[in-house]
């Protein structure tokens, strides 16, 4: 199929047979329209309700609180999936970062934060995955503190063949949390292992992990794609 954009039609979305309009930096494209794996996941439904529990919320706050959250909306920018630019509500705000505070047990924030909580990559993020002899598996992140940066949201895959080159952003589960700190030397395997259980030698695995602030603003993701070793 092609398709010419002009002056009346100038972008596409939905699907098209079995295949849904995307966009990246490069234009409009037509990829393969995939389902999200483990919809109804132990933590896919504890989202949802978290969601559900901060909207309703929303209705709680004062008049003070929620113009406060609308003026914190008003400095952030978001990008649609057209590309366009937009201002988020701040009952949109309010759910997202109290979801994602929700995320490491944090109490709710009722007052918005002052300004945006920036947060940077995280140092020397090369992941490793190795199956000891004794049996054990290690995963460490190689990652180095960061002031900007309080928490992370760490994620894996599944086993996959050595040949994959792409991983689908679903194909990453939440296996832990944790305070920045110093990973370095943390080791992470009793995390992986408890979710998808030890791997054989010479697949693939993805590792992703978000940087998050104190008030649940979250930072750029970064992803590392490695061989176990045994």
């Amino acid at each position: 199929m092609k398709a010419k954009l002009n002056s009346l039609l100038d972008d596409v979305s939905g699907k098209f047979g079995d295949n849904v309009f995307a966009r990246n930096p490069s234009g409009l494209y037509l990829r393969k329209n995939t389902l999200a794996e483990q919809p109804n996941s132990e933590r896919q439904m504890n989202v949802r309700d978290r969601f559900s529990v901060f909207a309703a919320r929303w209705a709680t706050l004062t008049e003070e609180q929620r113009v406060g959250w609308n003026g914190l909306a008003g400095q952030i920018t978001k990008t649609g999936k057209y590309g366009d630019l937009y201002n988020p509500t701040g009952h949109r705000i309010y759910i997202a970062l109290n979801a994602t505070r929700g995320e490491f047990a944090l109490a709710e924030l009722d007052d918005a934060p002052f300004a945006i909580e920036p947060t940077v990559p995280i140092v020397g993020f090369v992941a490793t995955l190795n199956v000891t002899v004794a049996g054990e598996l290690e995963l460490k992140l190689g990652a180095a503190a960061t002031a900007l940066a309080s928490k992370l949201l760490i994620f894996a895959t599944e086993p996959m063949s050595a040949g994959r080159s792409v991983i689908p952003d679903a194909s990453f589960r939440l296996i832990t949390t944790a305070d920045t700190g110093d990973l370095l030397n943390a080791d992470l395997g009793d995390s992986y292992e408890s979710k998808f259980g030890v791997p054989a030698g010479g697949v693939k695995v993805g590792v992703k992990i978000i940087p998050v602030s104190d008030s649940g603003f979250q930072g750029a993701p970064q992803s590392s794609l490695i061989i176990v070793t045994a």
